[in-house]
């Protein structure tokens, strides 16, 4: 299992950091423990603004993130919601900027062992228990909307079992209700317009090194140079890369307005960020405490899809303000790079993905 893989690889890289240290551990990368994530949990409970209010509340909720932007607002309308909700019943402890830990794949295990008890993330734990699923998701153009995502993940908890093997295997599950946290959609900048697929090949082209994202782009030609995103500026600059996609707060973020002249409203992939909960401190709770969390963690939900919405439409104006071009995805030709992309991506994943999911997803 990959638990027990990784608490085995966790605790072998401690030894041999231990054994290094005369000639500089410090050097070494190795990811967190859950025991470093435990004691961060408790220094930082120390200095928490809700410690003062422990000795009033019922119970304590400890919720951790690694976020910034809007997925930081979402995450402080969870907690502040389930305070105000539970009358100061349930104390929450918010470390949600990195203070118990920055990466994903060890803070999933935390949760699991249960280290703390809620934890805002993207969809890590459940392409570990629905990678045939998750798979589809990662092509270019398989969903028509936001709201198109949010049934979607509805599908997988009521139909194929999500949370129920999440908690089989984790001891976690995620908050899915009629919605989730769906991030706005992906577009395309280049110093080129493109409007179709011919338009895209020989063109090297930065994406995520994501299987099913990487063959999409394949499929219509491109070159695909994977390039981590703290250096994408300065590969767009010199040429080692001539287009790349991300969402518009991305494409603000890294400054590509500067180095990229046109941008395509694509549309072509959506991201969701869920609320996890350790399965052990949630049967803890009362149904009516049960219910705070589930909507907490909806109130957070609406404010990231209405605020991410409004954001989307105010930095591509900022963009153009800026220089870009904005081609709109009607001057692009979608149905031209569905019938590159779909088909043969299906195939090459045939294999490994559930069999007639797309079909399913499609008929959503």
């Amino acid at each position: 299992m990959r638990l027990k893989n990784l608490k085995r690889w966790a605790a072998c890289a401690a030894a041999i950091c231990v054994a290094a240290t005369t000639v500089g551990c410090g050097s070494l990368s190795v990811p967190e423990s859950t025991a470093s994530q435990a004691e961060a949990a408790e220094e930082a409970g120390k200095e928490s603004e809700t410690s003062a209010e422990l000795t009033e509340a019922e119970k304590t909720v400890r919720v951790v993130g690694n976020l910034n932007g809007l997925s930081l607002d979402m995450g402080n309308a969870f907690c502040d919601s389930l305070e105000e909700q539970s009358g100061g019943k349930i104390a929450v402890e918010r470390y949600l900027t990195g203070q118990v830990g920055t990466n994903d794949e060890d803070l999933c295990i935390g949760l699991s062992e249960g280290n703390f008890d809620v934890y805002l993330t993207s969809d890590m734990l459940a392409t570990w228990v629905l990678p045939e699923w998750l798979g589809y998701a990662n092509v270019a153009f398989c969903f028509r909307d936001a709201d198109h995502v949010k049934k979607y993940w509805k599908m997988l908890k009521e139909e194929q079992g999500l949370n129920d093997k999440m908690i089989e295997q984790y001891g976690v599950h995620a908050i899915i209700t009629d919605s989730v946290a769906v991030r706005t959609p992906r577009y395309i900048t280049a110093n080129k317009e493109i409007k179709s697929p011919d338009d895209m090949v020989g063109l090297k082209f930065r994406t995520p090194s994501v299987e099913g994202v990487v063959a999409s782009w394949q499929a219509c030609g491109a070159s695909i140079v994977p390039i981590p995103f703290g250096e994408l500026f300065s590969a767009l600059q010199t040429g080692a890369a001539d287009a790349q996609e991300n969402p518009t707060d991305m494409i603000m973020q890294g400054g590509f307005y500067s180095v990229q002249k046109y941008m395509m409203l694509t549309s072509h992939q959506y991201g969701a960020y869920l609320f996890h909960v350790n399965e052990k401190w949630y049967e803890t709770l009362t149904d009516e405490e049960k219910e705070l969390v589930i909507n907490a963690a909806q109130s957070g939900y609406d404010l990231f899809n209405e605020k991410g919405a409004e954001q989307d439409v105010q930095y591509i104006k900022e963009l153009e303000e800026k220089g870009m071009t904005v081609i709109p995805a009607d001057q692009i030709d979608i149905e031209a790079f569905k019938g590159k992309i779909i088909e043969q991506v299906l195939e090459k994943f045939k294999d490994s993905w559930a069999e007639g999911g797309w079909e399913v997803i499609q008929g959503l």
